[in-house]
């Protein structure tokens, strides 16, 4: 009988130390999981503070100062001379560009936060680029400032172009064909 009580005692007491043991891992497996979420949340939110600190869109353009004098004519500006081919009318041309309203000097749109070039004829873009742009040759940077005619006139250009908006580009040019 009495064999039977030491026997039953081991027993409980290995039954109690292997479910205190079961429950403990859990614990220490649900903790390390809460860990690493944490620790991805943190390098995803770090991440996302990165990407918006090189946003330039919502920032002032770099050498500009703003003025709420309209512009009456085309002024056309080289920043940078390039050395490579040289646009003409019929082109097509591949460049990063950024640009800003003249009123405030706040950039509305830059293909740099895209990070990607981008590529058209331009025959398809405004009129400000297509008279601005031939003669400009790759490698080179150019400033325009654009009276509202020349860019998107009276109908303006979505929420960050207000109708009759002069505006201002800062032109990369990359590549011509």
């Amino acid at each position: 009988m009495r064999t039977q009580r030491v026997v039953s005692f081991i027993l409980a007491t290995i039954f109690i130390a292997s479910t205190l043991g079961a429950v403990l891992l859990v614990f220490m497996q649900n903790n390390e999981a809460n860990t690493e979420s944490q620790q991805a949340n943190q390098t995803t939110e770090q991440s996302t503070e990165k990407t918006n600190q090189n946003t330039m869109e919502g920032k002032m353009l770099e050498n500009f100062t703003p003025t709420k004098d309209r512009v009456t004519k085309l002024d056309i500006k080289d920043v940078v001379v390039g050395t490579g081919a040289e646009a003409t009318e019929t082109s097509t041309i591949t460049a990063h560009y950024t640009g800003a309203l003249v009123a405030t000097g706040v950039i509305f749109q830059s293909s740099k936060d895209g990070g990607q070039p981008f590529t058209s004829p331009l025959s398809n873009l405004i009129e400000g680029w297509k008279i601005g742009i031939p003669g400009m040759k790759a490698g080179g940077v150019r400033r325009l400032t654009i009276p509202a005619e020349q860019a998107y006139g009276s109908a303006g250009s979505g929420a960050s172009i207000p109708p009759d908006s002069d505006l201002v580009f800062d032109i990369e040019l990359i590549s011509v064909n």
